[in-house]
């Protein structure tokens, strides 16, 4: 009997696997050409959200292209819009993204792949490390633009996976 369960999930994972087609997220993510995005609801601190993230099989999210930041800037616009029905205070929206500097001082890069950032979108004078300022938040009131702050504020976060992500979890289980 246990052989053929893994026929069966072996052609489930042939099937989905050959179409290259990642047409869904779970549930309550977005997908963005081939990541799935988590937008948090809940506020922590950028170590507990990274915690968070790492539980579902993620991380935050590592902004690599203008394309990824503008789909990013208009999914929280459109939060924010919709959360009090009509224009929200742009100014209190702040995201954490996974990115920080606490490493070497000034050298920002993305904590997941450990690479330093080549794309950035760092509002002006940003960064600045105005008093221990090393990790990477997105914020509405700087035009959605980024800014260093102190990790230890509690924001809203964003998570990121792979599209194919779920496939390999149902593998795996």
């Amino acid at each position: 009997m246990l052989p053929q369960h893994i026929l069966l999930v072996l052609i489930i994972f042939v099937e989905r696997g050959s179409t290259q087609d990642p047409t869904n997220c779970r549930q309550s993510w977005k997908l963005f050409q081939e990541s799935c995005y988590y937008f948090g609801t809940q506020k922590a601190t950028w170590p507990e959200a990274e915690a968070y993230c790492w539980s579902m099989n993620a991380a935050l999210v590592e902004i690599e292209t203008e394309g990824e930041s503008n789909y990013v800037e208009s999914q929280l616009r459109s939060i924010h819009k919709h959360a009090s029905d009509s224009t929200a205070d742009q100014s209190e929206v702040s995201y954490w993204l996974g990115g920080n500097d606490i490493e070497i001082e000034g050298v920002f890069k993305w904590v997941k792949s450990d690479l330093p950032m080549t794309y950035t979108d760092w509002s002006p004078g940003q960064p600045d490390d105005a008093g221990g300022e090393d990790c990477v938040e997105l914020r509405g009131a700087f035009q959605y633009h980024w800014n260093d702050l102190p990790c230890n504020i509690p924001h809203h976060f964003i998570c990121e996976a792979p599209a194919f992500e779920d496939i390999i979890n149902i593998i795996g289980k």
